[in-house]
Order: C-alpha cells, then sequence, then structure tokens
C-alpha cells in the first residue's frame, strides 16, 4: 500500500503572438496552488502533467493551430527533478517504471515536432528537469542561474528519463560524461554562464519575453541550414515516419547518436576512458566505486560506451532497464536517504529562534585554524571581527591569511570587489585584550590544552559584557570543565570547526548542561549564517566525528602495535568507501594531534580506545605514515611505519588482525560505540550521527550514513542486539 502523497505540479499554458515566431505555446510549470514555496517536481501525477502537456502541444503544433512551443518554470525553479519522497515508498520501482516510458515516449515524439521548442532555464534544472529542458532545440537561462546538472549517480541511480543518451549529441562527450558521472560525486553543478559555457545553454535571457526574441532570432537562422547539420537526419533514426504537417528544419529532428567507429564514437571512448585523477581513469574509479558497493557510476559508463551504433529507442531501452535495476538496489535506498537527511539538514533561510543580535565578534588566537574561522565570520556575520593574539607577527601574519581567504573567495566569483572589499576592513588584529571588550561573541581557537583554554576563558570574562557568549572551538576537550570556574558558565558554547574551515561544511554544536537556550540558539545561527551544517551534540569526550573516527583509528593502531603488516592494515577498511585510507587521514589531522586526542579519549572513555605507543614514537620523530604519490590512489605506506612500530613492545591481549577480521572488529566498534552515545544522550538520533560523517569525515553518501551501514553488514544486530532502524532500507524493491 502506497504512503507517499505527492505534491503534483501544475503546467498552465497560454498562447502568445510573437512578431517573429507567430503563435507560441507557452507551458509553465508551477508548484500546487497554494505551495508556492515549494519547487515543482516530478512524481507518477507530475510527470503525466508535464508529458501531457508537452503532448497536447505537439498535437496543436500538428494541427497547425501554432508554430512554437516554450516551456518554462516559476519563481527560482524550472523543474527540480524527481520527488526524492517517492523513492521512500514500496510502490517506487513501479512508479520509475511508468515515469520512464512516459519521458521517453516523448523523448522520441519531440524529435519529429513540426514546430522548434524552446525551454528557459528561469531557475534550477536538476535530473528530470534538465532532462525534460534536452527535449527542446533552443535552451536559454536567467543571468545568475544556479542549480543546472544531473545529479542522479550520487543519488545511487543514472539519469534515466534521456540524460546519457541525449547530453552527449548537446554538449560533446567530454563534458557529458563529467556532468553524468564526476559532477554529482563532487557536488558540482552548472550556473547558467557555465551552462552556456559547456554548450547545454545557447543563450541568456532575463526573463521569457528576452528568450523568446532570441529563440525567434536562433529559429530564422536554423531554418536556412544546409540538411547535412547535424540538427537535421533522417526520421527513421527513430524508427518513425515525419508527422502529416510536418514541414521545414522541424520536421524529422533526431539527437545525433554517434555512428559506429566514427570520430564522435572515439570521442566518447576516450571520454571514459580520461583520468578521473592522475591515479585512475574514468573507467577503474567506476569500477573502484561498484566494488565499494556503489554500481551507478559504472552502469552509466557503460550505457555511454554503447551509445555509438545504437538507434535512440534501443539506448532509452537500456537507459530504462538499468534505471529500474538501480532504484531497487541498497545503494539508491542508502543514497537517497543520505540526501534527505542533507536536505533537512541544511542551513534554513529564517533565523533561528531565540538567538541574540551578533554585531561585533571577536577570535582568541591568530594561527592557521583562527585565521581560517575569523574569515568565516567575517564572511557569513558581515559585522566587524577582531583576532587577538599575544604576540604581534603571529597576529598580523593571521590578519592576512584571513583577509587571503577574502580574496580567494572573490576570485572564485563568489563576491564583487566592493563586498570583498568591505568585509576584508571588517578584519582587524591586535595584541591588546580590552578590543575585544564590545564583543557579543568571542571563539577560541587556541591550542587544545584544557588550561590554556581554560586561562583564556577566564581572561576573557574578566573584560566582556555579562551577556556575551564564550565559544570553543576544541575539537575534543570537555567543555564544561573549560567553564567550570566561570561565573556565568551557561553563556558558554562549543562550536567545532572541521579543517578546513572553507571547505568543510559541518560544525559541530556543543551543548554542556548549563549552557541555556539564548546561547545555544545563538551558536546555531551563527552556524546558520555561516551557510554551514549544524549538528548538536551533548559535552562528551570527541563529540561526535572524533569520538568515532577515533574509534576506528584505535583499532587500526593496535593492529599495527600488535605486529599486523602495514601495508595490509591500511588496506583493510576500502570496503568502507572512506575518502583515505587510514594512515593518510593520521597524516591529515596530524600525528601530534592524534596522539593527543587518542590519549584523552582514553582518559575519559576507558579502553574500548587505544593510545599507540608507535604512534607516540612517529609523532615524537616528526615522521609520516605515509608517501607522496601522484600515481597511486592511495599514498604508499612509508617504510618507516614497520620499521617504528617493528621495534615497539607488543600489547596483551590484542590481536594483529588484517583484511576483514579488522573491518569486522571497526564495525563492531563503531556499533558499539555509536549505541553508547545514543544511551549516554550524545545525541538523540542515529541520523545525527549520520549527517555528521557523512560531512565531517566523508563516509560515503551511497551507505546511505554509518548506521544505515552498520544495518546492512548486520554489525549492529551481531554487536547491540538489535538495528539502529527499525526497518532496512528496501524503499521500491
Amino acid at each position: 500500500m502506497s504512503s507517499y502523497t505527492e505534491h503534483v505540479t501544475r503546467v498552465l499554458t497560454e498562447d502568445r503572438e510573437h512578431p517573429g515566431l507567430g503563435t507560441v505555446a507557452v507551458l509553465t510549470f508551477a508548484p500546487p496552488e497554494g505551495e508556492e514555496r515549494r519547487p515543482a517536481t516530478l512524481g507518477p501525477r507530475s510527470i503525466d502533467a508535464v508529458t501531457g502537456a508537452i503532448a497536447a502541444a505537439l498535437d496543436r503544433a500538428e494541427a497547425g493551430e501554432i508554430r512554437a512551443i516554450a516551456l518554462t518554470g516559476t519563481g527560482r525553479t524550472f523543474l527540480a527533478g524527481a520527488d526524492l519522497s517517492m523513492f521512500a515508498d514500496p510502490t517506487a520501482a513501479e512508479n520509475v517504471r511508468a515515469m520512464t516510458r512516459a519521458a521517453h515516449d516523448l523523448q522520441v515524439r519531440v524529435r519529429t515536432s513540426p514546430v522548434p521548442i524552446l525551454a528557459h532555464l528561469n531557475g534550477v534544472a536538476l535530473g528530470g528537469g534538465l532532462e525534460v529542458a534536452l527535449m527542446a532545440d533552443v535552451r536559454t537561462a536567467a543571468p545568475g542561474v544556479r542549480g543546472i546538472g544531473l545529479p542522479e549517480t550520487s543519488l545511487g541511480i543514472l539519469p534515466g528519463w534521456g540524460g546519457t543518451t541525449l547530453l552527449q549529441s548537446v554538449v560533446g562527450a567530454e563534458t557529458a560524461v563529467r556532468m553524468i558521472l564526476e559532477d554529482p560525486a563532487r557536488d558540482r553543478q552548472l550556473t547558467a554562464e557555465k551552462a552556456q559555457e559547456a554548450g547545454l545553454v545557447d543563450e541568456i535571457a532575463a526573463d521569457l519575453d528576452e528568450a523568446l526574441e532570441q529563440f525567434a532570432a536562433l529559429v530564422a537562422a536554423h531554418v536556412d541550414v544546409d540538411e547535412t547539420d547535424t540538427d537535421v537526419v533522417d526520421p527513421a533514426v527513430v524508427g518513425e515516419t515525419a508527422p502529416a504537417g510536418a514541414s521545414g528544419a522541424w520536421g524529422g529532428r533526431a539527437p545525433a547518436l554517434p555512428a559506429a567507429d566514427s570520430p564522435e564514437a572515439e570521442e566518447l571512448l576516450d571520454a571514459l576512458d580520461a583520468p578521473h585523477s592522475p591515479a585512475e581513469t574514468r573507467r577503474a574509479w567506476a569500477q573502484r566505486l561498484e566494488a565499494q558497493g556503489a554500481p551507478a557510476v559504472g552502469r552509466a559508463l557503460i550505457l555511454l560506451q554503447q551509445l555509438p551504433g545504437s538507434t535512440l529507442e534501443d539506448a532509452l531501452t537500456r537507459e530504462g532497464d538499468a534505471l529500474a535495476e538501480l532504484v531497487r538496489s541498497d545503494a539508491a535506498s542508502a543514497s537517497l536517504y543520505s540526501a534527505e537527511l542533507l536536505r533537512r539538514g541544511k542551513p534554513g533561510r529564517t533565523p533561528v529562534e531565540g538567538a541574540r543580535e551578533i554585531t561585533r565578534v571577536g577570535v582568541a588566537g591568530a594561527g592557521l585554524m583562527a585565521s581560517q574561522i575569523a574569515a568565516q565570520l567575517a564572511l557569513g556575520l558581515q559585522v566587524p571581527v577582531v583576532m587577538r593574539d599575544l604576540d604581534e607577527t603571529i597576529a598580523e601574519k593571521g590578519l592576512a591569511a584571513a583577509r587571503d581567504v577574502i580574496a580567494q573567495t572573490a576570485a572564485r566569483g563568489h563576491l564583487d570587489e566592493q563586498t570583498a572589499t568591505a568585509i576584508a576592513e571588517n578584519l582587524s588584529a591586535t595584541t591588546d585584550l580590552q578590543e575585544l571588550a564590545g564583543c557579543d561573541l568571542v571563539i577560541e581557537a587556541v591550542p587544545e590544552v584544557l588550561t590554556i583554554k581554560k586561562s583564556v576563558f577566564a581572561e576573557l570574562e574578566g573584560v566582556l559584557a555579562e551577556d556575551a557568549l564564550l565559544v570553543t572551538n576544541t575539537s575534543s576537550l570537555s567543555v564544561s570543565k573549560m567553564a567550570e570556574d566561570l561565573a556565568r558558565p551557561e553563556r558558554v558554547v562549543g562550536l567545532h570547526f572541521f579543517n578546513p574551515v572553507a571547505k568543510m561544511p559541518l560544525v559541530e554544536v556543543i551543548h554542556t548542561e548549563k549552557t541555556d537556550e539564548q546561547t545555544l540558539a545563538t551558536g546555531l545561527e551563527v552556524v546558520r549564517r555561516l551557510r554551514k551544517f549544524a549538528v548538536r551534540s551533548a559535552d562528551a569526550p570527541g563529540f561526535i566525528v572524533n569520538r568515532l573516527l577515533f574509534r576506528v583509528l584505535g583499532g587500526v593502531l593496535a593492529s599495527l602495535d600488535a605486529g599486523a603488516d602495514p601495508v595490509e592494515v591500511d588496506a583493510s577498511l576500502d570496503a568502507l568507501g572512506m575518502p583515505m585510507r587510514p594512515f593518510e587521514l593520521l597524516d591529515l589531522v596530524g600525528l601530534g594531534v592524534a596522539d593527543h586526542v587518542g590519549q584523552v579519549l582514553l582518559e575519559e572513555l576507558g579502553d574500548r580506545f587505544h593510545a599507540s605507543p608507535g604512534l607516540g614514537v612517529m609523532a615524537q620523530g616528526g615522521v609520516h605514515f605515509t608517501e607522496r604519490s601522484r600515481t597511486s590512489v592511495h599514498p604508499p605506506v612509508s617504510p618507516t611505519v614497520a620499521q617504528v612500530f617493528g621495534e615497539g613492545e607488543r600489547p596483551a591481549g590484542i590481536e594483529p588482525l588484517v583484511g576483514e577480521a579488522l573491518l569486522e572488529k571497526v564495525r563492531a566498534g563503531l556499533a558499539e560505540e555509536i549505541q553508547l552515545m545514543i544511551e549516554e544522550g550524545v545525541v538523540e538520533q542515529p541520523e545525527q550521527v549520520d549527517l555528521a560523517l557523512i560531512l565531517g569525515a566523508g563516509f560515503p553518501r551511497h551507505r546511505g550514513g554509518i548506521t544505515p551501514y552498520l544495518d546492512a553488514s548486520g554489525a549492529s544486530e551481531r554487536t547491540t542486539g538489535s538495528a539502529f532502524h527499525r526497518e532496512r532500507f528496501t524503499a521500491g524493491r
């Protein structure tokens, strides 16, 4: 029985008279009446409405009633693609199959339209929405539009409504392969301007009126082209004859699928075998993803490979079959779950209720992390930000580094020059504690030593107003202990930023038992205004991400200390699909920091955590676990690791596990730790853990999150006696 409630997209139709085009049937996609804040999406009834309206316009065109068709949207959305909530319904696979058939039938029919078709992208055009736009002969887009792309492979599926078949004929092989395979994995979408550069959009137009003018000019130029133009092909390619009344260049168009052994076919195959990174090809990358439980990229690659020499109908049939198979997969169910987590967790548009106004911010410290945080605060809050350090040279270097971040942001096109200059001028640095006195909030980013942080808070309390917030960026220390000697511990909150601050989207918001509601709300509001994801955590050692990462690293280091082969140990967790192996992660964190955090967690949480003697020696020696390489997917393990750990005393009761045995130990450790975190109230729901690890540790989205993965592997059941989720991720199967 279906539990899915669809918000049905409407199609508003009107005829416009245009001096250069004649009668134009304008179809406008709109959300349900009274739900204008929702984007227009595509569910089963919506796809019927969209395809039905376009088909009706084609009927009118064939009857000679209209001379052109224009498609557009409302607000900031053209069409936002498939309604992801429908994939959680048991009828998902059946619905997707029917929707795919409707989309494919229309993709074939529009190739024989006797009139030209325009798609004006007034806003977001994602997934199925962009595939609807691919039906058009001309695409225009409003300036500044963002969110143009095909994100399906990041959702465990693929562009199955014509995308894998048609895109290469519009933008060329290399761009199509990148957009379908790589951009989703990098969360990359096109702007209107980038889409024009790629050839996906023909012109930039401020509104539909301007778009129709440009459309008319392009149509006038097109009807004069020679019949050998690639946009004008034999109707037999689509298996149909042109409809009665079809005439001119618009009767019998079809997408240019590459002929077998043609230069276009060679170009497509070359693009599929091109480098994904310096260390592997796109094909090898797709195979590695499939081995880690993510088959979508590989299936899309195969579909693209099969295009040369194919007919349109055969290509669309293969596309539909692949989509139907992927919709039923564990990877799709998990990916769609994580996509929904990210959708619900993204920064909101309205201020957090109860937050106090922030007009001036201070940063205690001016080192690398402090300067990064200062830059983000200046960019997000756009209020004066003052950095304070005891050393004048460090303060000036920190200020320069923060201003450089702002300059880089402007250089990437995210800020205009005037705004960037104003934000940079809002930043200052000092050695004078009194210059922090007027701040509404001060965040400390000093060395990770409790006594130092307590000292900083104590001196700040002496100069700040009674209602000013004291914020810590600690990654593992107790916020409660940091505030225990303060007169007003209720105004202390933790905002744990991840490094590099500009790129990492997560901030853990740490509240103690004494943190008051306004302080917590203000912390959440600061994170919102920085456009980052906030995940709340109670005050506990390591909070969420570091506590779980160091449970993993502790298991890895314990095996090393017990004498396991370093190379085998480092490769043992590959099945998790993490963005880097354990040794590379240790080097990134910094061995001194890792050793310190490991000691803290052992002292605070007990011998579930492992403080590695070998790691301590490595940290003291200033060496690394890995060596640099541009020819290997994973950095090679340094011979120093075997040397250092080979000389150490073997710990009692610890086995030198590798491979599946080490992976199973790590899974069990994670399941145990997450269950304890829920029982202790560190988090309220497993979804908080999933979101935090996806954003803060790069846990693969095709796993859905760590808790669905532990459920699927059986680790949660074996370790805790129950699954984290009562229902497995079996939507649509």
